[in-house]
């Protein structure tokens, strides 16, 4: 048996934190109608964190990264993996789903919002990046040592693989404590595998829709080879100018956390601008599922954004509008971040949810230009996400309360006293969620259409900040 059979065999080697099998596991849940927990913790894990979070937040902020470098890979697990086996692994999600779909979408995973985006659909997922956490990260911040911890896998990756453009991510400040340990290299879909191709064509119903979600964030990326890139940063409130240039505030950062470093460069490479590596899409795996889908004779939908927090305005206009058809108003709205969402919940109450990419500035800025079309006297879930590090752009517990003013907010997330670095919020975060949900159900019904997706996206573009024109679809 070859090496490529060997890795078909494995449960899954991506990343627990990526956002594709999150996003994957959560469909598959709704579809079968039950809750999506992000992490799939055993009993004594469960224990462990309740009882860590009962201790003062400084000694997660210690311990938690300090546990997080025994999960990952050993370089020499993952020679030869091949986009096929990777995608092979994704599809073992939808292992139990025998109806055929009127539509199944593909691109860019957008945490919640393609979750949401899915089940509006009646569809799966079908992700175009995986991500790999490898043991070797760079303890002191250095670039260079990063770099070349997987520079030799990430080419030879590359040059066996065409259908595959790799990326080593590393971003010091948002996976700071985690980069310091492993290593993120993530893989990019330019070709359409064939597992996709027959799974659409066993699932898809005759002349069904293919959807697909092109992310247009754009980032800068030093070239390494041919279908091959090291993105330095991610997003956030931290342009990637700054990254590669240094501040006084990412000094300040390095400083407080013990890294050398404050500018991350590879001089020896050349810039460029291209697709952001978690939010945006490589442009020519929608070329060529555009042209498999005409001559397979799907439809063929398109969904290009710019922005990624405009795929949480579709998702969040997408459920208003199935309720709009429903004849019934939102019963409230439930604010999720990065890994914390469970599209089930909404589902069975209408919840209008709203996806924030993390806990940063800038996404506190995107949840102030959304609450004027939250509905009146209805209760808002706020889900603060832990993240155990203490970034520049951490946006404060007293900004997202000052945003929220007004509103009858539940916490479903990290608590305020432990906020960011609350262990007890990554296995209980969703129970205040799930037990009003329990006593207020009220199921979606309504799927939508690529058409409609399509419209509202359109207005979303044109009508920046603006909520869109419902009455008409």
């Amino acid at each position: 048996m070859g090496r490529g059979s060997k890795l078909k065999q494995e449960i899954d080697l991506e990343s627990r934190e990526s956002s594709s099998p999150i996003v994957t596991r959560a469909i598959a849940a709704g579809l079968r109608d039950q809750y999506s927990d992000a992490f799939q913790f055993p009993a004594w894990q469960r224990w462990g964190l309740r009882w860590l979070g009962k201790l003062p937040k400084r000694t997660a902020e210690w311990l938690i990264p300090r546990v997080q470098a025994p999960g990952a890979l050993d370089m020499d697990r993952v020679i030869g993996i091949r986009g096929e086996t990777l995608a092979e692994i994704r599809l073992n999600d939808y292992r139990d789903l025998e109806q055929k779909l009127p539509a199944i979408l593909t691109g860019v995973a957008m945490g919640g919002a393609t979750a949401h985006l899915a089940l509006s659909t009646g569809s799966v997922f079908l992700p175009q990046a995986f991500v790999l956490t490898l043991k070797g990260g760079s303890p002191g911040g250095n670039v260079l040592q990063y770099y070349q911890r997987a520079a030799e896998l990430a080419r030879n990756i590359a040059a066996q693989d065409k259908s595959l453009l790799t990326i080593q991510h590393f971003d010091p400040v948002h996976d700071g404590w985690l980069t310091q340990a492993v290593n993120h290299l993530r893989l990019k879909l330019l070709e359409v595998p064939e597992a996709y191709r027959r799974f659409i064509q066993a699932h898809l119903t005759p002349g069904g829709e293919v959807i697909y979600l092109e992310g247009k964030a754009q980032w800068r990326r030093y070239r390494l080879w041919p279908r091959s890139v090291f993105q330095v940063g991610g997003w956030g409130a931290i342009p990637p100018e700054e990254y590669l240039s240094g501040s006084p505030r990412l000094h300040d950062y390095c400083l407080r956390t013990g890294m050398d470093n404050s500018a991350w460069r590879l001089d020896d490479f050349p810039l460029e601008e291209g697709p952001e590596s978690e939010w945006g899409s490589e442009p020519e795996y929608g070329e060529a599922l555009e042209e498999w889908c005409r001559r397979e004779g799907y439809r063929f939908t398109r969904i290009a954004l710019d922005d990624p927090n405009d795929f949480s305005r579709l998702a969040f206009f997408s459920v208003n509008l199935r309720l709009k058809r429903a004849g019934r108003t939102p019963p409230g709205v439930v604010i999720e971040m990065f890994t914390q969402y469970d599209a089930t919940v909404v589902e069975r109450t209408g919840l209008l949810p709203l996806w924030l990419i993390f806990n940063t500035t800038d996404s506190l800025e995107y949840l102030r230009s959304m609450v004027r079309f939250f509905p009146d006297a209805r209760p808002v879930f706020f889900s603060a996400l832990s993240t155990f590090s203490n970034t520049p752009d951490l946006a404060p517990w007293e900004a997202w309360q000052a945003a929220l003013q007004g509103f009858d907010v539940t916490n479903a997330g990290a608590r305020r006293g432990h906020y960011p670095s609350d262990p007890q919020a990554l296995v209980d975060w969703a129970e205040p969620l799930r037990a009003w949900e329990q006593a207020h159900p009220a199921r979606l019904g309504h799927k939508l259409t690529g058409a409609d997706l399509e419209e509202l996206a359109q207005k979303i573009a044109s009508e920046r900040g603006a909520s869109p024109d419902l009455g008409g679809l």
